[in-house]
């Protein structure tokens, strides 16, 4: 044993056994790395073509709308995907064949999962402007709105719209003022008519007061009362001697006729204490008299003292009411002041521009001096201070005198005089006022009337909706659009499903809503419009393209009306056709407005198209103004009658828009020619009330309306996952070994190991 370990016959075949081994060992393994890598590549490659060939069955009816969405099922989806996933693998193709990497695909082990749908409004919306730059159909977009910077027409819409809101600015102050000094006066003569009445009657009592006090003299109530007692004491004594006598005279007459001489005696003694009772008795109604007049005088003395201090009290009223009244009034004057100086200093450094004319109203605005307040302040201060100064007089005197009657007839004929003067002096200048007022308020009015009229008759201008020859009414296509209205808890309808889908709220319309009813609110939202438009057109944005979709792939109104320059009608290069749609001729009112009825749309589009016309055409008329309206210093006279003539206008370009004809943006305003249609008008107006959220989720639910298709199921984004395996040729417990460290890239199973690949492709 010990010779054969130590015997060297067979060492280099050992050496090379210890030498080879090894570098074979190593060879095998890099062979089957390489063919892991090699398998793992093509793994990769077969995901992601099994992938984006799913994503080549895309919707043909969407995608003629510009939209791109998975056409089959999700079946159909995953047996697509295994069937471009297998064919691209190696040990797919001729099965029998040598393959140096014979990759297979796993059962089971391929799977597609959707992950955006078209409901998505990132989706959609990424979608849209793909859609849009492709086309540039936005340029159309882009070159009105360079015409409108061209043609001139954003400083005179700017001073258009800035006129309107300064004159409703200083026509409130003005209301405010002219109600405010309206009410002091009112409350002025209300404190005249009072002053008059209380003069008259304190007159009246203070006379009647002097001729009780002069009557009564010097004798006071207890004085008399002391008299009348000892006078009816007397009185009493007389009667009662004349009694005593009476008896006398009768006993006497018994005795004889020789007591006739006594009866005699008495008889004459009892005339004359009938005498002294008749002067005692005349004494005592005198006396009793003037204790009436005294109890008299005494009342009225009492009752003035209380009358005078409440009518003060009721003087003092009036004075608050008219003090704060004043105060605003003042307040509003210096506001209107303080306005009018900014006015006057923007039109002295020419940032008026071409309303000047209009702009010269301002300079006629009545502002009224500090000395006005001042001087009705002080009237009215004064009138109570000299009525209060009465009040005192009237306290202070308990005995009319002459000297004290006629100190109270000097302090009662004080505060009327004040009173009659101030209320001469200032009735003619408030009468001045109010009649000013009510001119102004009259010619307002016939204003008013005149776009009234012009208003009514638009109104009956609008039109009515009409469907072709469908199986579903219009109300079927708005309940499935809006849900049922008719009830109080509705079938939800497709907007409020893609609104549910991206997390917002289901509420119906736009909260954009024109009417043509009150002739001021009408004529002043419309001017807002100008500076809105100026600011939308100021900035080019997403929503830009968005609003292009909607004109380019929904119908309208005029759809089909509208004239090339060769006099044809115009038609959709889209491989959609708008006008077949089911709802005709109103569907991007809708994208608009968003109401549950064409009727409702399609008014609105043309109540705030008739007041964009109408704006555009009240500033022509402020250019030009009439003179006569300047003068009377009413900036919101002037606008009405410039709305006036504006809305008359407006209504005829409505006549022509509505026919599909355009018309001319203005002949005064513009530099150069540009001429708008109504679908122009439509593409201003999605650009001045953009937003996106609800319009795409209109533009959902008309285009599943139309095709039927459930965006929600239309996927734009899968996700693909392929499992592969590929057999091991050499030691596959090597590689069992190398599979925990994440060099392979694969899961070593027996002698194969398995792939898993992932790919994700979108529209």
């Amino acid at each position: 044993m010990r010779k054969f370990v130590r015997s060297e016959r067979g060492a280099v075949s050992v050496y090379l056994i210890l030498i080879i081994v090894p570098i074979f060992l190593f060879q095998a393994v890099l062979i089957d790395f390489a063919r892991i890598k090699l398998a793992e590549k093509e793994t990769e490659s077969a995901v992601k073509a099994a992938a984006r060939s799913v994503m080549s069955a895309y919707d043909s009816q969407l995608q003629a709308m510009g939209l791109y969405g998975l056409g089959i099922s999700q079946e159909e989806t995953e047996a697509l995907f295994r069937k471009v996933f297998a064919s691209n693998l190696s040990g797919q193709v001729s099965p029998g064949a040598f393959h140096y990497v014979d990759t297979r695909p796993v059962e089971n082990g391929m799977r597609v999962t959707p992950v955006y749908t078209l409901a998505s409004h990132t989706i959609f919306e990424r979608q849209v402007l793909e859609d849009m730059k492709i086309k540039a159909p936005i340029e159309y977009t882009l070159e009105i709105t360079d015409k409108f910077r061209k043609s001139g027409t954003k400083a005179p819409f700017h001073l258009g719209s800035q006129f309107s809101k300064e004159a409703a600015e200083i026509e409130k102050l003005l209301d405010q003022r002219e109600s405010a000094l309206d009410e002091a006066w009112q409350s002025s003569e209300e404190l005249n008519e009072k002053i008059s009445k209380y003069h008259a009657y304190y007159q009246k009592r203070i006379t009647e007061l002097g001729e009780l006090a002069a009557q009564i003299g010097i004798h006071t109530a207890d004085e008399v009362r002391s008299e009348i007692v000892e006078v009816k004491n007397q009185l009493r004594s007389i009667q009662d001697s004349i009694r005593d006598l009476d008896m006398s005279i009768a006993a006497l007459s018994q005795a004889g006729p020789g007591a006739v001489a006594s009866i005699q005696s008495l008889a004459a003694s009892k005339q004359v204490l009938g005498s002294q009772a008749q002067v005692f008795a005349q004494k005592l109604n005198e006396l009793e008299a003037l204790l009436q007049l005294i109890i008299k005088y005494a009342a009225l003395l009492a009752a003035t003292k209380l009358e005078v201090p409440a009518n003060g009290r009721e003087i003092q009223l009036l004075q608050q009411s008219i003090e704060p009244a004043l105060r605003l009034a003042k307040q509003r004057n210096d506001e209107i002041r303080t306005k009018l100086n900014g006015i006057a200093q923007s039109s002295g450094s020419g940032t008026q521009g071409g309303t000047s004319g209009a702009y010269d109203v301002f300079q006629n605005v009545p502002v009224m001096g500090d000395d006005y307040f001042y001087r009705y302040q002080t009237a009215i201060a004064s009138i109570t201070a000299l009525f209060t100064s009465f009040q005192e007089v009237i306290d202070s005197v308990y005995l009319y005198t002459s000297d004290n009657t006629s100190r109270a007839n000097l302090a009662n004929n004080a505060y009327f005089s004040e009173s009659s003067e101030f209320n001469k002096q200032q009735s003619v200048l408030e009468k001045t006022r109010m009649d000013k007022n009510e001119a102004t308020a009259t010619n307002k009015r016939q204003q008013k009337n005149k776009i009234q009229a012009i208003l009514d008759q638009a109104k009956q201008s609008i039109g009515s909706c009409s469907l072709p020859n469908t199986q579903s009414s219009e109300t079927d296509l708005y309940n499935r659009l809006q849900g049922d209205t008719g009830q109080a808890a509705g079938e939800r309808g497709l907007y409020q499903k893609y609104r549910e889908a991206n997390a917002q709220d289901t509420m119906i319309g736009n909260e954009v809503a024109y009417d043509l009813e009150k002739p001021e609110p009408v004529s002043l939202k419309a001017m807002g419009m100008l500076e809105a438009f100026n600011n939308a057109a100021e900035s080019m944005r997403n929503e830009l393209y968005v609003n292009e979709f909607a004109l380019t792939k929904f119908n309208y109104r005029t759809y089909g009306l509208e004239k090339d320059p060769a006099g044809q009608p115009k038609l959709s290069n889209e491989l959609v056709d708008p006008g077949s749609h089911k709802l005709a001729n109103q569907e991007v009112e809708y994208l608009l407005y968003g109401f549950s009825s064409c009727g409702a749309n399609i008014s609105s589009a043309y109540a705030e198209m008739f007041a964009f016309r109408m704006a555009i055409r009240t500033v022509e008329a402020l250019l030009d103004p009439k003179k006569e309206l300047l003068g009377i210093g009413s900036p919101l006279l002037v606008l009405l009658a410039a709305a006036a003539e504006g809305a008359l206008e407006a209504f005829q370009d409505m006549n022509k828009l509505t026919k599909g004809e355009s018309v001319e943006l203005s002949a005064k305003i513009t530099t150069s020619a540009l001429s708008l249609t109504y679908k122009d008008y439509l593409r201003i107006f999605l650009l001045l009330h953009s937003n996106n959220t609800k319009l795409m989720a209109r533009m959902q639910a008309l285009i599943e309306l139309e095709t039927g298709k459930d965006l929600v199921q239309e996927t734009t984004y899968i996700q693909g996952n392929g499992s592969s395996e590929v057999r091991l040729w050499f030691i596959p417990q090597i590689m069992k070994l190398l599979d925990g460290t994440g060099i392979l890239g694969c899961k070593v199973q027996g002698n194969r190991c398995q792939f898993n690949s992932t790919s994700a492709v979108a529209y």
